[in-house]
């Protein structure tokens, strides 16, 4: 995707953006010189390296480099119904109480936060099926399917 000399932008989505030179690729990030200053409390000068991640780097706009054809991801093979609502019903099996706390073991901190990973979870495989799934339907097609 990126390859050494070309001109990118790299920051946080929301946070400041910074132009810089690639001055080394890797598997899963880039190594990117700056070339303008960076920082409002603490600046960095020109030329400071930076190991930033793919996905928190783009191509300049007017980069002789951002007129190649762009490269499409590559698409994850789509799971079958079977593998997905035997996820969804893992997750729903781990929201209960006494999977959810690890009997009583866990603080109420770590179980909110435990609670709120299986319901993103729960979400993002609903919406892979394309439908949503209640613990009864789940609890029905387990039955059916043991």
């Amino acid at each position: 995707m990126f390859k050494v000399g070309d001109k990118v932008v790299f920051g946080r989505t929301h946070g400041e953006q910074t132009n810089g030179t690639v001055v080394k690729v890797n598997r899963t990030t880039v190594i990117v010189a700056q070339d303008e200053e960076r920082g409002m409390y603490r600046t960095r000068s020109v030329g400071t390296k930076w190991k930033v991640p793919f996905n928190l780097c783009r191509l300049a706009s007017g980069s002789a480099a951002n007129t190649n054809a762009v490269v499409a991801p590559v698409a994850k093979p789509k799971r079958s119904e079977a593998e997905i609502m035997r996820d969804i019903n893992y997750c729903y099996g781990a929201l209960s109480p006494e999977n959810l706390t690890c009997d009583g073991e866990l603080r109420g901190s770590a179980v909110v936060a435990r609670a709120q990973g299986l319901h993103r979870r729960l979400n993002a495989l609903q919406a892979e099926l394309g439908r949503k799934v209640n613990e009864d339907d789940c609890w029905r097609w387990y039955m059916a399917n043991r």
